[in-house]
């Protein structure tokens, strides 16, 4: 909806994704542009590609936050309901719309239309005709669902059965949403709680060991990975009335030691007393739970990061943060979610690799003290961060796609030729590949670029 500065969001309900949009144009809005007006924009633009502004669609996840997204458009807050992901790019999920000579192209379809305007010759014969990265700002309220996301010859024979199988996209009960894999990388915009990876198994077998129930689980743990292997397949397939015997105990041991000053582990009690509350119910406790004990425990402050490879095991708890990902939305369940969860395929991705949890930082990126970037290990996508001390003039774009987000910041100018686009906090833009453009930023802004990565460097480990 159109907001107080100008700023368009789509909302996207949360079980709805592939909803029809059966609005018609009154009176008092502007008629809706023809197949013929889209066409002619398409045209235009393939003959002179330029920056493009981008209008960008809001998935209204339960999990998500009310405040910090609607902020940053510039719209009411709270908002009536959840904003939990600003979605940035041409996932058909949700794709963002380009805004060509005021006709609203879905980028999916400019990109369908003119792959190489859009992403480059080289783009598109290494990944196809569609953008190899999805770019999010994603704001969490309470915990997301313990999940993991697959390799990618593990997406595409997932897909591939899955339709085989006749299962339509939109059935609850897939899996596989599309063919491709989804390493991910998040960057902290306010403090931010994940768990994320295997604990240590020292770490695992003290902590299991102090929860009697538990004693059947730790003497699975053996102090090794096949142990721990076995440990969490064993608990993810036992019926319901066993998780509840084993995790009750558990559960009241929290409650006591989530207000010990003393107890170096109170912060992980209180996450899991507020996951139980948000999902147990009628005496019976969520599966998930167990993963607080499992998982390392992050806390992320601002401008700091976290990458997570295919097959990794984690749940976003609470902040708001910056999310780059190959162009991707499968996800495997294993937990805190009302959605569906198939063990057998969670257990067939996951990657079980006990040890500490490795935060990122950002680097100064070559030659530019005002412009920090991070880089996975990872050839699809490189985020930078353009955060200016001075009036400054960036040169940004050329050797591939790039999306853009304005996270501070007002009377931004993006130029390129003839071509500028004015741009305040919220604005997402498209710079096509082949195109280089002028920011002309003030002191104090922040704009965030997704980019085509190298595949080298992970940042510096902290």
């Amino acid at each position: 909806m159109d907001s107080a500065n100008g700023h368009q969001a789509t909302d996207q309900p949360t079980e709805d994704k592939g909803a029809e949009d059966t609005r018609t144009a009154t009176p008092d809005q502007p008629r809706p542009p023809s197949a013929a007006d889209i066409d002619r924009a398409v045209a235009a633009f393939a003959r002179s590609p330029r920056p493009v502004r981008l209008r960008c669609g809001v998935q209204r996840y339960g999990w998500g936050d009310r405040t910090f997204i609607p902020s940053m458009l510039g719209q009411p807050t709270p908002a009536s309901e959840p904003q939990a992901e600003l979605w940035v790019g041409d996932h058909p999920n949700l794709p963002s719309v380009a805004e060509l000579d005021d006709a609203p192209v879905p980028l999916d379809q400019l990109i369908d239309a003119q792959p190489e305007a859009v992403l480059g010759r080289q783009t598109v014969r290494r990944y196809g005709a569609q953008l190899p990265f999805l770019f999010k700002v994603l704001s969490a309220a309470a915990p997301l669902s313990i999940q993991a996301h697959p390799n990618r010859t593990q997406a595409v024979v997932g897909f591939a059965r899955e339709s085989d199988a006749g299962l339509p996209l939109s059935d609850p009960r897939r899996n596989y949403q599309d063919p491709n894999h989804k390493p991910e990388l998040l960057v902290a915009l306010t403090d931010f709680h994940a768990l994320r990876g295997f604990r240590p198994l020292s770490e695992i077998d003290r902590e299991l060991k102090r929860h009697p129930s538990l004693g059947g689980l730790a003497a699975r743990l053996g102090g090794c990975r096949r142990g721990l292997e076995a440990l969490y397949a064993t608990f993810m397939r036992i019926p319901q009335p066993e998780v509840d015997r084993l995790l009750a105990p558990v559960i009241a041991d929290c409650a006591t030691r989530a207000s010990d000053p003393s107890d170096t582990e109170a912060e992980r009690c209180r996450w899991l007393l507020r996951a139980d509350m948000l999902h147990g119910a009628h005496g019976q406790h969520d599966r998930g739970l167990l993963s607080f004990l499992l998982l390392n425990l992050v806390h992320l402050r601002p401008g700091e990061a976290i990458f997570l490879p295919a097959g990794e095991l984690h749940s976003y708890l609470d902040g708001a943060g910056l999310e780059l990902m190959a162009n991707s939305n499968n996800v495997l369940r294993g937990g805190l979610t009302n959605k569906h969860i198939d063990v057998d395929a969670l257990l067939s991705v996951l990657r079980v690799d006990p040890k500490p949890a490795q935060v990122l930082h950002p680097v100064a990126d070559d030659g530019d003290s005002e412009t920090t970037r991070y880089d996975p290990p990872v050839e699809e996508f490189a985020l930078r961060i353009l955060t200016p001390r001075r009036v400054h003039a960036a040169h940004i774009g050329r050797d591939g796609p790039t999306l853009g987000l304005v996270l501070e910041g007002s009377d931004l100018a993006l130029t390129a030729g003839e071509s500028t686009l004015a741009l305040s906090t919220g604005d997402a833009f498209l710079i096509p590949a082949g195109v280089e453009a002028d920011l002309c930023v003030e002191p104090g802004a922040r704009i965030a670029l997704a980019t085509v990565g190298a595949g080298a460097g992970a940042g510096a480990p902290g």
